[in-house]
């Protein structure tokens, strides 16, 4: 049960770790680095996935494994908001900047 939803979550990480912004973000705070690496594990990750979810069922250490999976997977994924969030921050900030030069540019 719960490799389906990390399987599903994985998925939604994939998207944002290969969008540009996140990617732009990142090698500006200098954490390209772990970005990549971060890939690196998921994909291992979603390796394992399948075989976890027959030896959840009969196996807690699996079990636990599996539900610390999906704490680091939301950990990931807030993280990867708040980089979106800055980046969507310094482009509206950049974007006002240069609207307020260019108006002032006229006057």
């Amino acid at each position: 049960m719960v490799e389906l939803v990390i399987s599903a979550f994985l998925g939604v990480l994939f998207e944002k770790l290969a969008s540009a912004t996140v990617r732009n973000i990142a090698r500006y705070k200098g954490v390209d680095s772990e970005i990549k690496k971060w890939q690196r594990w998921l994909k291992q990750i979603q390796c394992v996935l399948s075989d976890a979810s027959h030896k959840e069922i009969t196996n807690d250490s699996v079990k636990e494994w599996l539900k610390d999976l999906q704490h680091l997977a939301y950990d990931i994924n807030d993280i990867l908001d708040a980089l979106a969030t800055e980046a969507m921050h310094r482009e509206f900030t950049q974007d006002s900047e240069a609207f307020t030069s260019k108006d002032g540019d006229g006057y």
